[in-house]
């Protein structure tokens, strides 16, 4: 048989010819080989010759050479780089599907190794040594392969390595998977991919379609359809159709499907396949176990959450008691009225803790036995510190399985319902007179802007020795006392945003103390900050916490610009610990202090002891840390004031 040539190396130039290829006539070249040999150029991936002992050897028909392609020949992918005088073992796919032993040699046949020349010899004594080195290499990376499924992150990742498996082992034409679909255990959705694009297979299968008792079918040509996906490979022109159901203990998990030509899978292959098909469905099964376990913790996480946020939010107080009547757990509320933390009570019997003019022995008994009850007339309860509030306590047992697992008390402060009524009718009234200043105070800044200007122009236009000049310079800084006042009043009245970060407490007012400490020196005043620790850091709004240390500051240093003094600060953390932790800083002068009738009125707007204050200063400044969910509170006598203020501790 002469050697067969299927397309002339390609329609190319006759330049190009002389570049890639030598001048030689390629049925003279293969026939010179003595062993089976194929022309192959890489460029294009194509077989173009082959001499008679090739198609000897595979029992290929000539007309099928345009078909063939090297990684049907060869599996695997190999290398085609020339070796030259250098052999190695490969597995050669004959003509029936079946794969036989040879020796390759690649050698060029151009100047630029596009076109090259490959042989196969049967093989030799050194080639049977390592034949058998060659099985167990492919054995051992069939079964490593097994090992990765186990080792994935999710399902889907299991099926694409197990997609990568039947590509290895079968190359089929085509392969796709399916899943349980998410809340349906009997049907199966495909799993999308690139690969899987345009498919005529179905999106859905039906359990039932493959039976009680699914399990590996490889279903021919030659054979009746059973099933849809039979019908479907038939009408796509697949010659076998091979299905793997996942399934893990009877409970189905997904399914594996490849469609392709012969060669048909043999037995080894199948056995591998569904030993892989049981690795994959186990792995499967365990990872949707463990992100059913993932998702019921955070259900149980988030419900927990909430509950907390709940009653920590509460305004009533909420204990949670064991069975035995010790306390497990307290919200904030109920650490308020009662004065105890709830780790100081801890497992501490409730009678020792909730005391009040009568005993609730009762209420507790009938929580044991199941029954809600309230108590609220004319009881009081006492606190930590010895003081007495009105209260009402509700006692809920909650029961599981006819048995009492935990007891809830909720205590409510009946005594504060009346003064929180007055407080929020006080906090509308400001609302509603804060939103009538600012009306005001932005209507009259403009005749008092244009009474400044026309002032100020009737002094550019005066001497000083006119005798209405003192009284237009009185004028001019009494607009201005006016302007200051409208501006404080329009500060006090809108809202405000601030943006909460850690701020060095020690840093601002050293900062502050620098700006005033000439004025003070000129004045005869000395100051001193004490500061524990080094660097006291707080969570607040710089700018809004600057002016409230501004106002006390500035205010200290007015009540001391007479008679000279002393400025003292101290920063320290509030002992005991408070929850949350706070630090307090105290502004303290030797001024005159404040009149006693003046001391709880000091921190309303508009109230002042200077003839040119506005009275807005420390009003604003309360505000500031009202906002900063601290406190504020003076102390003054003869001869002195402290200002404490407390901020929380930046954790």
């Amino acid at each position: 048989m002469a050697a067969v040539s299927t397309d002339q190396f390609g329609a190319k130039a006759p330049g190009d010819a002389h570049q890639d290829f030598l001048l030689l006539d390629r049925s003279m070249i293969l026939e010179l080989i003595p062993a089976a040999a194929i022309v192959y150029r890489r460029t294009d991936d194509r077989i173009l010759s082959a001499n008679e002992k090739f198609f000897d050897l595979t029992a290929y028909q000539p007309e099928a050479l345009n078909e063939l392609s090297l990684l049907s020949l060869i599996p695997g992918n190999p290398d085609t780089n020339p070796t030259g005088d250098q052999s190695r073992p490969v597995r050669l796919q004959i003509a029936s599907g079946d794969l036989i032993l040879a020796t390759l040699r690649i050698l060029p046949l151009s100047l630029t190794n596009q076109v090259v020349v490959l042989t196969f010899s049967p093989p030799n004594s050194e080639f049977e040594i390592r034949r058998d080195l060659l099985e167990q290499e492919y054995r051992f990376d069939n079964f490593s392969l097994l090992t990765t499924l186990g080792c994935q992150n999710n399902a889907q990742a299991v099926f694409q390595t197990a997609e990568q498996i039947l590509q290895r082992m079968l190359n089929p034409k085509l392969i796709l998977s399916y899943r349980l679909k998410p809340r349906d255990k009997n049907n199966l959705k495909r799993n999308e991919s690139p690969s899987h694009f345009a498919v005529a297979f179905p999106e859905e299968i039906a359990l039932d379609m493959l039976g009680n008792t699914p399990s590996m079918q490889l279903w021919k040509l030659t054979r009746e359809p059973q099933n849809l996906l039979h019908e479907t490979a038939l009408m796509e022109g697949y010659h076998y159709l091979l299905t793997l159901p996942l399934s893990n203990n009877g409970t189905p998990q997904g399914l594996l499907v490849a469609a392709g030509e012969p060669p048909y899978p043999d037995d080894d292959t199948l056995r591998y396949l569904a030993l892989m098909s049981a690795h994959a469905a186990s792995a499967i099964q365990g990872l949707n176990s463990l992100e059913s376990a993932q998702r019921t913790l955070t259900n149980i996480r988030h419900v927990v959450q909430i509950q907390h946020a709940i009653t920590d939010n509460l305004e009533e107080g909420v204990i949670i008691l064991t069975p035995d009547l010790r306390i497990a757990e307290m919200n904030p509320a109920a650490e308020f009225l009662l004065g105890y933390a709830s780790k100081e009570v801890f497992r501490q019997k409730a009678d020792m803790v909730l005391i009040g003019n009568e005993t609730l022995s009762t209420l507790y008994k009938s929580a044991q036995e199941g029954i809600s009850t309230l108590v609220g007339n004319n009881f009081s309860l006492n606190n930590r510190s010895g003081g007495s509030f009105m209260a009402q306590v509700l006692c809920i047992p909650v029961v599981e399985k006819e048995k009492v697992r935990s007891i809830v008390l909720i205590l409510r402060d009946v005594s504060q319902t009346e003064q929180i009524r007055a407080h929020s009718q006080q906090l509308e009234q400001r609302a509603f007179l804060g939103e009538v200043s600012a009306i005001f105070a932005h209507e009259v800044k403009n005749p008092i802007n244009s009474i400044s200007t026309g002032l100020q122009l009737m002094g550019m236009m005066m001497k000083p020795e006119d005798p209405h000049f003192d009284l237009v310079s009185r004028l001019q800084n009494d607009c201005l006392r006016l302007t200051h006042l409208m501006d404080s009043t329009l500060t006090f009245s809108k809202p405000v945003e601030y943006n909460f970060a850690p701020l060095d407490l020690a840093s601002l007012i050293n900062s502050i103390l620098d700006r005033w400490a000439p004025r003070m020196v000129r004045l005869n005043i000395s100051y001193n900050l004490e500061q524990q620790p080094a660097n006291p850091m707080v969570l607040a709004d710089a700018r809004a916490i600057e002016q409230v240390f501004v106002n006390l500051i500035s205010n200290a240093i007015q009540a001391m610009e007479n008679e000279g003094g002393s400025l003292n600060i101290k920063i320290h953390p509030v002992v005991p610990e408070t929850n949350p932790p706070q630090y307090e800083v105290i502004v303290a002068d030797s001024g005159p202090g404040i009149p006693e009738e003046l001391v709880t009125h000091i921190f309303e707007p508009f109230l002042t002891t200077k003839s040119r204050g506005t009275g807005l200063g420390l009003a604003i400044s309360r505000r500031i840390i009202t906002a900063h969910k601290g406190n504020i509170f003076v102390e003054s006598f003869p001869g002195g004031t402290m200002f404490h203020v407390l901020l929380l501790k930046a954790l």
